[in-house]
């Protein structure tokens, strides 16, 4: 780790000289100005010769954030063993693009790379309460007029997280999710906030798009929204959800779940709000259904940042929320599949709405939910 001194350590082991006025910006205290014209910070040969560097003093340093992971090299150390850190590359040769950064006074290549399976050769290690994505960085030796002193090095590298509602998604093949940006109508900036749909109620199993269209009769959905607004005065709110078996949501046969954020009681499908205006999180459930004549159903979502100091961020009405207006996110389509009452798995042409996982409900009158 001799490549992370701190610039004082290294300012007392150069002296002065080492940082040359010519340059400007400055250069580094392990760098040399070697141009009087332009900024030309190159790795100080001496400095480095006189520490006795070689490959064994190259570390790594890995930056574990969400939906991405960030290895950073040793810029100056590295090519002054003749390496070529710039063309460093993943395990999938051709996921490049290192860029240059300054992390702890000391001048890096980083590469940054999603957290999923298989992305530029990322593999991936769960059980119940984490995972794990790990890659492989290789540096090829320098390329001096078709001549190669050094062989490739290749480093090991991985990030490790916590199952939540949020990194699950990372550990699933194309999951069912929308997302895009909310903001408190302020000067707060905005957040990214996701709308996903899970298999399971611990809300760390998502469902893949592979899935959504092959979902037995009587499955239960659970939906998590999580916001990455960063003002911790605001919290998540959806405020209503229906479903509709159109993509836009402009049909006329919509049903009701989720009004002034609580849900909707009554002849429709159960519905369950977990956790809704408390947090950056909302949990909800949905007794799936579909509707009379068609395969799909597609749920909307309107969603809002509320204020707490409100205090009606959680409660069963119009809450104060902040945004000018709500942002509506839909998940679909859902196609549901009843083997038990048909002869054929396709056939869905029943008489009302199947209600699915209530089938006393059989003969609900559909119309009296439609708005």
């Amino acid at each position: 780790m001799l490549w992370l001194l701190g610039s004082a350590a290294l300012l007392a082991a150069l002296g002065t000289a080492v940082v040359d006025a010519a340059c400007t910006p400055a250069c580094l205290p392990d760098e040399a100005c070697t141009s009087l014209n332009n900024t030309a910070c190159a790795a100080n040969t001496t400095y480095y010769q006189s520490l006795g560097m070689s490959v064994s003093n190259v570390s790594t340093t890995v930056d574990c954030k969400g939906a991405n992971m960030t290895v950073s090299v040793p810029k100056n150390l590295l090519e002054f063993l003749n390496y070529n850190p710039s063309a460093s590359a993943l395990s999938q040769n051709n996921c490049t693009g290192a860029v240059v950064n300054i992390v702890q006074g000391q001048r890096v290549y980083s590469l940054t790379v999603q957290t999923k399976e298989g992305t530029c050769g990322n593999t991936m290690m769960k059980n119940t309460t984490h995972v794990t994505f790990a890659n492989s960085l290789y540096i090829p030796g320098l390329n001096s007029n078709g001549l190669i002193t050094v062989g490739n090095i290749s480093i090991q590298f991985s990030c490790t997280y916590n199952i939540t509602m949020q990194t699950a998604l990372y550990t699933v093949f194309k999951p069912v999710m929308t997302s895009q940006n909310l903001n408190s109508g302020g000067t707060g900036g905005d957040g990214t906030t996701t709308l996903a749909a899970y298999s399971s109620p611990s809300y760390t199993n998502p469902i893949q798009q592979s899935q959504q269209q092959v979902l037995p009769v009587g499955t239960t959905l659970y939906f998590g929204m999580i916001t990455q607004f960063p003002d911790p005065a605001f919290v998540l709110r959806v405020t209503q959800c229906f479903a509709t078996p159109t993509s836009d949501g402009t049909g006329s046969l919509k049903i009701q779940l989720i009004q002034g954020g609580c849900p909707v009681s009554g002849d429709g499908p159960n519905i369950q709000v977990v956790s809704n205006g408390v947090s950056k999180e909302v949990r909800f459930s949905i007794t799936s259904f579909y509707f009379q004549g068609s395969d799909s159903v597609y749920i909307f979502c309107d969603a809002k940042l509320c204020q707490t100091a409100s205090g009606t961020c959680a409660s069963c009405s119009s809450s104060r929320d902040v945004s000018e207006s709500p942002a509506q996110f839909v998940l679909g389509p859902f196609s549901f599949l009843d083997n038990s009452l048909f002869s054929s798995s396709s056939q869905k042409g029943v008489s009302v709405t199947l209600l699915l996982g209530s089938l006393l409900c059989f003969c609900i009158h559909l119309i009296s939910q439609v708005i």
